[in-house]
């Protein structure tokens, strides 16, 4: 499953040699439509100082670099108007210029920061690190010059003036660490700084890393089309982001066919370093269409793409869940395994939607059905905004939940959590939804055996009660007693997994196909509406004990599927009777094999 994601590692393999190691980060917002894509770090989840133990980055192949980073020296906000025009020699995104961190040295709302910084940790003594800082704060008629400084076994100090920036970074090369493995960066206002509250500002950095010094940064030349590259499904009217990566390359021209590439129609022709393309899709039905992404000298096509009318036709699925599944750990959001679920999904079928509901913090009782009573002495509450409730009023076809360890971390025994888990099963159920659960996964319980003991146990009671609808979080994550995260994986804080974690969490969720058990439901039950069926009636439905069937059709067998897709009951003959009595409550889906044919019944057992 990793070639959905390491397409890219081909990519620099193949367009260029690169004599140095890349790591790019991109310092901003936290607004999806802001952060920066993939294999680049997107350092947006906090400009305060000491946050979450650091953040382990990546390179631009996406293999992990080792390096810690770690906000020690508050910023003082976040500026969304840098450029969203940045020259394309300087190989950074749109994404990367147009958000940063700032400080004032001045008074500015009742607060000041007269320095922001931060930390490179876990750093190689044998190796060099240059750095390229980009600053930009477009529309303003003062100076404001940013000194950044550079401290490690030495000291360097560059500067660049962010006013009205698009072209120019500032350099500095060959630094070692100090005797602690970091390089410690420190920016603030410089002399030539004219502005009232002495603003400066940190947009982008690219750290290159040597095994010898360099008297210049690497560079390379490529285009690649990143979306869509495979066999994709789009409805017309849809918007869909066509996407590329570049360097080096000032435009790029976007055309589309519907014969097969036989002849192309304009999309657009826009700068590189917008990197992506928001497309409709035309009113033309085609099953080979084509993407075309070229830029004069090069030219690449996609793979072929149907086009199908909006029929209102949607596979919904609801993610519930704490803060994995919200986003927390990996270097950037776009690679925790929620975001890459869902970009792969709906970049390869349109009709499939993702919901987010996780929170931070959530365990299994803040997603209880609302109005259930909370236990004396449990000291939280349902949000119903976020609960199994909410996911039923979305529509939701599939529900998946993922709470790693919160409960464990609060002792809460594992009878109480299959308690809980019984009745958000029962109210998916009730509602004709698919559901998943994710096991829990490693944490740092070394200093509480009963918490860690509570994990391990709630591991085997997850694939006991879920069976096949369990989703392995927790294998080759943590150590043999399961008691501790594994560093690789361990974002720094012993909790939370890493970009490497997320991946292998994304791929198990794949393996799954719970997306293709959720479209054959939802396309079962479209055309089991369409087909003239023959006669069969369930009384009395709901049913407490003994199921009666009336029908003129030949019934060749009878199986009954609980809202896990588990056969729980089958019956070949005998067919006008059927002893329920054994089954829990919930609703079920009764398969009555006629012919060639299964037509299927909605079946609620009290």
């Amino acid at each position: 499953m990793r070639a959905f994601y390491h397409f890219l590692i081909f990519l620099c393999s193949c367009t260029a040699v690169m004599a140095q190691e890349r790591v790019l980060v991109d310092f901003g917002s936290t607004n999806e439509s802001l952060a920066s894509q993939e294999y680049i770090n997107n350092i947006s989840s906090s400009f305060q100082s000491g946050y979450s133990n650091g953040v382990l980055l990546f390179n631009q192949q996406g293999i992990s670099s080792g390096i810690n980073l770690q906000v020690h020296d508050a910023w003082l906000n976040i500026n969304t108007t840098g450029t969203t025009s940045p020259d394309y020699q300087l190989g950074i995104s749109q994404n990367s210029s147009r958000d940063s961190f700032f400080g004032a040295t001045g008074v500015f709302n009742g607060n000041t920061e007269a320095t922001g910084g931060f930390k490179l940790r876990q750093l190689d003594p044998n190796r060099y690190y240059s750095f390229s800082f980009f600053a930009s704060r477009m529309n303003v008629t003062d100076n404001r010059e940013t000194v950044y400084t550079i401290t490690g076994n030495s000291t360097q100090s560059v500067s660049l003036n962010a006013s009205n920036n698009s072209s120019q970074k500032a350099d500095a090369f060959n630094m070692q660490p100090n005797a602690n493995g970091e390089i410690i960066v420190t920016a603030t206002a410089g002399i030539n700084n004219t502005n009232g509250f002495g603003f400066y500002y940190l947009n982008a950095l690219e750290l290159q890393i040597s095994s010898a010094p360099i008297t210049q940064l690497s560079t390379a030349t490529s285009l690649q089309l990143t979306y869509p590259t495979a066999a994709a499904t789009w409805e017309v009217g849809k918007t869909v982001s066509l996407l590329w990566k570049s360097e080096g390359i000032q435009m790029v021209t976007l055309e589309y066919s519907i014969d097969g590439g036989n002849s192309f129609t304009s999309i657009a022709t826009v700068p590189a370093t917008d990197s992506s393309y928001d497309f409709t899709v035309p009113n033309q039905l085609s099953n080979n269409a084509i993407i075309r992404l070229s830029n004069g000298t090069q030219t690449m096509d996609s793979a072929p793409i149907t086009i199908i009318p909006d029929d209102g036709t949607v596979y919904r699925i609801v993610v519930l869940g704490s803060s994995t599944a919200s986003g927390s750990g990996p270097s950037n959001q776009f690679n925790a395994w929620v975001w890459k679920y869902r970009r792969y999904l709906e970049q390869l079928d349109t009709r499939y939607e993702v919901i987010n509901l996780a929170q931070g913090g959530f365990a299994t009782y803040n997603i209880l059905p609302t109005g259930t009573s909370i236990p004396t002495g449990v000291n939280r509450t349902i949000n119903v905004n976020k609960n199994v409730t909410k996911a039923v009023s979305l529509g939701a076809h599939g529900i998946i939940i993922n709470l790693p360890s919160n409960d464990a971390a609060s002792s809460y025994p594992v009878t109480d959590q299959l308690h809980n888990y019984a009745l958000i099963a029962q109210t998916a159920s009730q509602n004709q939804i698919q559901l998943w659960v994710t096991t829990p996964q490693p944490r740092n319980f070394t200093a509480n055996s009963t918490q860690a003991t509570i994990q391990n146990q709630m591991v085997t009671e997850t694939y006991n009660t879920f069976g096949t609808n369990a989703v392995d979080f927790w294998t080759g994550i943590g150590n043999s007693a399961g008691n501790q995260i594994l560093l690789p994986y361990d974002s720094g804080d012993g909790v939370h997994a890493t970009n490497e974690a997320h991946q292998i969490f994304y791929e198990r969720l794949l393996l799954k196909n719970i997306h293709g058990s959720i479209k054959n439901a939802v396309d079962a039950s479209l055309t089991i509406a369409q087909i003239e069926k023959p006669s069969i009636s369930l009384h009395p439905n709901p049913v407490h004990s003994r199921l009666f069937i009336t029908t003129d059709a030949d019934i060749k067998s009878i199986q009954v599927y609980n809202q896990l897709g588990q056969l729980v009951l089958e019956k070949r003959s005998s067919f006008s009777m059927i002893n329920v009595e054994e089954l829990q409550s919930g609703f079920y889906m009764v398969h009555f094999q006629v012919g060639n044919e299964v037509y299927h019944h909605r079946l609620l057992k009290e």
